[in-house]
């Protein structure tokens, strides 16, 4: 440290302000002149009018900073503003990275509606698969009957012209009202083809049969329900059939026709006379035959008294209400040739609504016979599946609790007129049947199939 003099004044140089200033300087120790520094420049800073620390500049808007972006500008700011302009960009980072979450959004959206529509055609598919019933030809083919023969199925049916509701009248489907009877075939017993006309099993008919029963374009619209046998006498095969009677108005009557082939498809050659024809008590329709364990030859049938009934509801719902019972005929060993009296098996009650009819017999292992029936009117949805059970072919026969198919039942409308298959390996029947269907050219009776287990006394749909 240096060893500082204090100025000495004389007479020719006197001490100026200065020199003592100086001198107080130097003499102070260095942080206590820091201190003296910083304090004189707040006072010079005070006395010039500018504050210590800036005043903070006004923030841009969240707006501005991501969507704007500056303007092109030709020239400089007029104004001499330190702000430039700026305006509303697509390619600004928040339009884009707003953008891009939609986009997210929305593929979400799309993946969920997507992965839910598969969901549901999923379950739907598994629900078809699980149904014990399967839509088998989506056409008009009623009252299916059905015979196997060398491991092929065929299925007999009604005239397509037959029993359309609704149904255009400017209609151009091909083969309409040609067959007396439709034919489809399957090796499967689910999938199925439906021949043309062409091979019409019935392309002639009884002389007894009258022609032109609805419209003279639709020669082949009074033939119904046909039903095919092979006869143990012979091997040969039998189709039974109903048609409209000549001299009669609009009853039913039932004849047979007999192949002279090995095959069911026919052709077949009818019988010039009817095998019943009750006109009076309003005709028969429907025939089933049945080949008893002992051999013995029953023919099943309806008769059809609603057709003679008072009106309503099929005819057949306005008091005195006509009784449409089903009868049994036995018949003798050539199947088209009756053997006695009839027996009715069966009657319309208040529970069935105006009539009974299309009868199906079939015997269980068990040695319990099954009378398959339907009930309800065949135009609207009271129609359904039923069944009664008995311990001899001729009855007494106890009704089921319940119907076999109804309704509503796997989304059906209208389902009836059952046709089975014989026995299957593991004891079971195949089931055809019909029920009503939305087509191009009205509601249709298209056919379904099903497979069943009979059990004790009751009858289970199995799920194949």
């Amino acid at each position: 440290m240096h060893n500082l003099q204090p100025p000495v004044a004389s007479e020719s140089s006197p001490i100026s302000p200065t020199a003592i200033t100086e001198f107080r300087k130097r003499s102070l120790p260095p942080h206590i002149i820091e201190i003296q520094k910083k304090e004189a420049l707040a006072m010079v800073t005070e006395h010039s009018g500018e504050s210590k620390e800036e005043q903070p500049q006004s923030q841009p808007s969240f707006l501005i900073r991501h969507f704007y972006r500056p303007a092109r500008t030709s020239g400089t700011d007029d104004h001499g503003s330190d702000a430039a302009p700026v305006s509303f960009s697509f390619l600004s980072r928040g339009f884009i990275t707003l953008a891009a979450t939609l986009c997210l959004i929305i593929v979400a959206v799309l993946c969920a509606v997507l992965t839910s529509i598969y969901v549901r055609h999923q379950r739907q598919e598994q629900a078809i698969r699980r149904s014990p019933v399967h839509e088998a030809i989506f056409a008009n083919f009623p009252d299916p009957a059905i015979v196997k023969h060398e491991g092929l199925y065929y299925a007999f049916a009604t005239t397509n012209a037959a029993g359309i509701l609704a149904q255009a009248h400017n209609m151009t489907l091909a083969d309409y009202g040609r067959s007396n009877i439709q034919m489809a075939t399957s090796l499967d017993f689910k999938n199925w083809t439906l021949l043309d006309s062409k091979h019409d099993p019935l392309p002639d008919l009884g002389g007894w049969v009258k022609r032109g029963f609805n419209e003279k374009h639709i020669p082949f619209a009074n033939v119904w329900a046909p039903a095919v046998i092979k006869r143990p006498s012979d091997g040969k095969f039998i189709l039974y059939y109903s048609a409209a009677v000549e001299n009669a108005t609009r009853s039913h009557c039932i004849g047979a026709a007999i192949s002279n082939t090995s095959s069911p498809a026919g052709p077949y050659f009818p019988l010039n006379t009817t095998i019943t024809c009750p006109i009076k008590e309003g005709g028969a329709i429907d025939p089933t035959p049945f080949i008893d364990m002992d051999g013995s030859f029953y023919l099943a049938y309806k008769i059809d008294g609603n057709n003679v009934g008072r009106g309503g509801v099929c005819g057949n719902t306005v008091t005195p209400i006509v009784s449409t019972p089903i009868q049994l005929q036995r018949m003798k060993e050539d199947g088209v040739t009756p053997d006695g009296p009839e027996t009715t098996i069966l009657d319309r009650t208040e529970q069935d609504g105006p009539l009974v009819e299309a009868p199906f017999l079939v015997r269980s292992s068990g040695g319990i016979y099954f009378l398959f029936y339907s009930s309800g009117c065949t135009r609207d949805s009271s129609y359904d599946v039923k069944y009664a059970w008995a311990q001899n072919v001729t009855g007494p026969y106890q009704r089921a609790d319940k119907p076999l198919l109804k309704t509503g039942d796997f989304k059906l409308l209208a389902p009836g007129s059952v046709g089975l298959t014989e026995v299957m390996e593991d004891e079971t029947f195949g089931m055809a049947f019909h029920a009503r269907v939305e087509a191009p050219y009205g509601k249709v009776r298209a056919m379904y199939t099903s497979t069943i287990r009979l059990n004790g006394s009751e009858v289970l749909l199995v799920r194949k």
